[in-house]
């Protein structure tokens, strides 16, 4: 399908590396059909023409910092004017400045926004406007990233670390599509002046001249910047050591020799050679001996993709993006001592073995395309054009997630891959808590860094909060996390089978909390095939797991079959069941783009991905693999196993382990990651999956995602997944049939062909999918067990307390008690003459309550909770020192009450104490029986900006419902007199 595709940036200067990767997206694509605008303030119109049907100027406005406000206004006045509802874009790239405010504006106008996320750099080294610059794009993707349809990152690395915590919570899809590296050949960029062809000429002479010298050419890859994340002073330590065993070396720089300080004696060794174009960089990389990278941040890393597009050997720092673009991973430094080593070898001859090298590089060669990433690019275009679905609704979740098992294992067997998968799509949409439990205490605690390291392997969640990280030695407990969450509903998540002892105990915990329980139920193996499983811990508590799974809220199967297995397990063993919603897995592999077209493999390379446990059948399949040989000596084929080892199975590891090791056919890879996973169903004429029993079956679907077919069983949800095509079912059970079947698809042509267009005609659920129906039930579920009735809104306010003075009016105390209800706070303080009934509501809401009152006496009459403890003094500052101390102690307030006998001077006071501080989470601040509407007025103007997490709500009579901004403040005026639902709702919904 012919799309019209808006490519939006500030420049498209080619010699830059962001401009030069949207200017090669452009001519892709319109390569591929589609038409092809660019908009922004500065263009190198020569090279866009060919590839534009229109080039449209924005003006860049006279105030740099408020380009991104300019471009706004600019773009609301003249679309109209610009774009017609015939050539109207139907997909908006967005690189970036200074177009992220104008993302929900292009969404307005019906288009699907594509953010290009390249990386925002490491702040450490800029100072003045650069850094004054940079700070505000950080704030403006934090506020508009998300309201794209999609982030695309250029690497894993960027989608981790900035497009999933920029743009989480907001539903737009976020994947990474890695560039490619064979641009030096297009020849897009040549020099442009006179003054340029002058520069190339004299950068290559120079080159040409050292290694005419017997000189060994060492070439800085990058940018030459001073005291920043390019770390070119790294060059000063790395150059020493080179020349102490390799005197004749030399290191040219990519910059102009003004431009350039060096410390005294590296004169010599350092030798900046000004900017080249293109054919003559590609000459310079040609001919140099080797190229380094000292970069310590890169969201990519052009420079180090396109050296080792001609075959040169660059080594770069184990960091950023570097592990994903790098050739091999010998390439990878740690620091300068092991850069200056691995030079010296390489500059000697010595190095990576050269046959690994070779492999490497084809492999390299064989993706790093951009014909590669230009047709994921288009494939996930026409993706979000076909998508009806609106995923920016979801409905607030608060949603707890056990990763115990997730966050130790090294490996990624198909329950740990659901629940890392999972969690990091949930992301997209909501901010999941996750837990592990904690044997000691019999309870929940939060991840150390190093367990979310290990979680967020192989496309896992990332960090989104640094309070949620517990540190070595110190456990945060769940418990103690809570209170300073949302007050949305509260669900928690059972990813993996779970230890019934501990469960139970989860499962009371739960009920006392008010928290909704959910659970993933994937398959009644350990007691529908017990010899099949060999693990006795998870044999012994199968059982008892699934009966206790009918005391959760819902539970939601992977597939109908695992469904009717539950269901029929509580119906022969008399257990009254919960809710079931099956929920059938995705096929959808780690982000990558569906395979549309088919392949035709020049090799029979066979790919079996499955843990080595009984049930997986890998013996039948060596087997089936070695008879094959045995009647067909003439075939040339390769089969390689990817998969950890089992607990209790260690002899069929020993078993492939002894087979491969004497077959050089066969090879087991053991745990890789999903880069290379990838790569091996890339490279695959088809795959094997030999298991006798599955809940889902999820490499088979991985493999029709791949677009190629898989052999299979014929029985049970094996052949439920083969039914809509792309698999070749037999008997898994007969190696004869088995190797049969392995013989026919690895020589009937026309059979593979078949088979494989069937793998990419067929639907596919992506993990989109799978999350947007997951989050649909929860969603559903907290309605049906949490939305109040009328009777029920006129009940919660009224705990049974015995108070002298019952001031409050009906509304006001309905008010005040239904905030405190929602919000459960840890810290509240009432400020003001005391009072008996709102000082006794807020006790028995909150652990830790202070009351600053306006006189010495206390009412020794009254028998207030032992959470209460009063301040004497003058109130403003009463509440100043007690917010400071509070803080100090890491103790925050959730609540503040001020009570004013109308009188608008000490309220203002008391408010002012509260704008000079600066709160670490929300805080909420009533005020009543307070002020006049004069007072009120000029609350509005007080200086909230510096506040931005302080929510003012006013319980006095407002004759309307309202909710108004104003700088860093949420004005909040409840309308108290409405005495049933409307007043309630208005509360859950500010």
């Amino acid at each position: 399908m012919a799309i019209k595709i808006l490519i939006c940036h500030e420049r498209f200067l080619f010699r830059y590396g962001v401009d030069r990767v949207l200017i090669i997206l452009g001519k892709g694509l319109k390569e591929k059909g589609h038409t092809i605008y660019f908009m922004g303030n500065r263009f190198d119109r020569e090279i866009l023409r060919p590839i534009a049907s229109r080039i449209i100027e924005v003006p860049a406005g006279n105030d740099f910092l408020a380009q991104n406000e300019f471009t706004l206004e600019w773009l609301k006045n003249n679309w109209q004017k610009i774009f017609s509802s015939d050539d109207r874009p139907d997909i908006v790239v967005v690189g970036g400045w200074p177009f992220l405010k104008a993302i929900p504006f292009f969404r307005e106008k019906g288009c699907r926004v594509v953010f290009s996320d390249h990386g925002i750099v490491p702040l450490s080294g800029y100072s003045g406007s650069q850094l004054i610059a940079l700070n505000k794009l950080k704030m403006l993707k934090k506020q508009y990233l998300g309201d794209s349809t999609a982030i695309v990152g250029v690497s894993d690395f960027i989608v981790r670390s900035q497009s999933l915590p920029y743009g989480t919570g907001k539903g737009a899809l976020i994947c990474h599509i890695l560039n490619g590296v064979d641009h030096l050949d297009m020849g897009l960029w040549k020099a442009e002046s006179l003054h340029m062809n002058r520069q190339t000429e004299q950068a290559l002479n120079k080159v040409n001249a050292l290694k005419a010298e017997g000189k060994k050419v060492i070439l800085l890859l990058g940018r030459w910047e001073i005291n920043c994340y390019k770390n070119v002073e790294a060059a000063f330590d790395i150059m020493p050591k080179i020349l102490k065993v390799i005197p004749e070396c030399v290191m040219v720089v990519l910059a102009n020799p003004e431009d350039v300080t060096l410390p005294n004696g590296m004169q010599e060794c350092i030798i900046p050679i000004g900017f080249p174009d293109d054919s003559g960089l590609k000459k310079i990389m040609t001919q140099v001996d080797l190229g380094l990278s000292v970069s310590r941040w890169e969201g990519f890393n052009l420079p180090l993709g396109e050296m080792q597009w001609l075959n040169q050997p660059v080594l770069a720092f184990n960091i950023g993006a570097h592990p994903e673009v790098i050739v091999h991973p010998w390439y990878l430094c740690e620091n300068n001592d092991e850069m200056a080593e691995k030079a010296i070898k390489i500059l000697s001859g010595d190095g990576l073995d050269e046959d690994a090298n070779k492999r490497s590089l084809e492999k390299f060669h064989s993706y790093f395309t951009w014909s590669r990433a230009i047709k994921e690019y288009s494939d996930l275009f026409e993706k979000l054009l076909n998508d009806n679905v609106d995923h920016h609704v979801v409905k607030p979740l608060r949603l707890i997630i056990d990763v115990t098992n997730a966050s130790k294992d090294p490996a990624n067997s198909g329950v740990i891959r659901v629940t890392r998968r999972l969690s990091r799509e949930l992301q997209r949409y909501i901010d999941p808590i996750f837990v592990i439990w904690d044997e000691a205490i019999q309870g929940y605690v939060l991840p150390t860094r190093c367990e979310y390291e290990q979680l967020g392997q192989f496309n896992g969640p990332i960090i989104t909060d640094e309070r949620r990280i517990s540190h070595d030695g110190y456990r945060i407990t769940l418990q103690d996390y809570l209170p300073i969450t949302s007050n949305d509903p509260a669900w928690l998540l059972f990813t993996e089978t779970v230890d019934e002892t501990h469960a139970r105990i989860v499962r009371r915990y739960a009920r006392q909390n008010g928290i909704h329980l959910a659970a993933i139920f994937y398959d009644a193996i350990p007691i529908i095939n017990p010899e099949m499983c060999k693990d006795m811990m998870i044999k012994n508590n199968h059982a008892n797991y699934m009966k206790g799974l009918a005391e959760c809220d819902v539970v939601i199967p992977i597939s109908k079959f695992s469904a009717e297995c539950l269901e029929r397990y509580w119906h022969n063993n008399h257990i009254t069941g919960t809710k079931v919603y099956p929920n059938i897995l995705p096929g959808e592999f780690g982000g990558y783009p569906r395979i549309n077209e088919p392949q035709k493999p020049e090799k029979i390379d066979i790919l079996c991905v499955s843990t080595l446990e009984p049930r997986k059948n890998h013996r039948k399949l060596l087997e089936a693999c070695l008879l094959m040989e045995k009647e067909h000596p003439e075939l040339d084929w390769s089969l390689t196993l990817v998969g950890n080892r089992s607990a209790g199975s260690q002899d069929i590891a020993d078993y492939v382990e002894s087979i491969s090791s004497r077959h050089n056919r066969i090879k087991w890879l053991g745990v890789v990651d999903d880069n290379t996973l990838h790569r091996l169903y890339m490279k695959a004429a088809f795959t094997v999956y030999p298991s006798i029993i599955e809940g889902f079956g999820m490499p088979i679907l991985e493999s029709i995602w791949h677009g190629k077919p898989c052999i299979c069983s014929s029985d049970g949800v094996m052949a439920e997944l083969a039914s809509e095509g792309g698999c070749l079912t037999t008997n898994v059970h007969d190696e004869k049939a088995l190797a049969n079947a392995i013989y026919r698809l690895a020589t009937d042509r026309g059979l593979l062909a078949r088979l494989s267009k069937q793998a990419i005609e067929r639907k596919i659920r992506s993990w989109n999918d799978y999350t947007l129906e997951f989050l649909s039930i929860l969603s559903r579920e907290s309605t049906v067990q949490s939305q109040p009735s009328e009777n029920d809104l006129e009940k919660i306010p009224y705990p049974d307390y015995k108070c002298d003075r019952l001031w409050m009016d009906h509304p006001e105390r309905l008010a005040l008690a239904s905030i405190l209800s929602i919000l459960t706070p840890l810290c509240c303080i009432e400020v003001g003459p005391y009072n008996d009934e709102s000082l006794l509501l807020i006790s028995q809401h909150s652990k830790i309550v202070f009351s600053i009152n306006n006189g010495p006496e206390v009412p020794d009459n009254l028998k207030y909770p032992k959470n209460v403890t009063f301040v004497s003094g003058p109130p403003s500052y009463a509440l100043s020192i007690l917010l400071t101390e509070l803080d100090h102690f890491g103790i925050g307030v959730d609540l503040i009450l001020i009570n004013g006998c109308r009188c608008g001077e000490e309220v203002k006071a008391n408010l002012n104490s509260v704008l000079t501080f600066v709160p670490k989470k929300p805080l909420i601040v009533l005020v009543n029986d307070s002020y006049n509407m004069d007072v009120r007025k000029e609350l509005i103007n007080m200086n909230w900006n510096g506040s931005p997490y302080v929510y003012l709500v006013d319980l006095d009579f407002i004759p309307t419902f309202d909710r108004r901004i104003h700088g860093g403040l949420a004005l909040v005026y409840l309308k108290p007199n409405i005495r049933k639902g409307p007043l309630m709702r208005n509360i859950y919904e500010c």
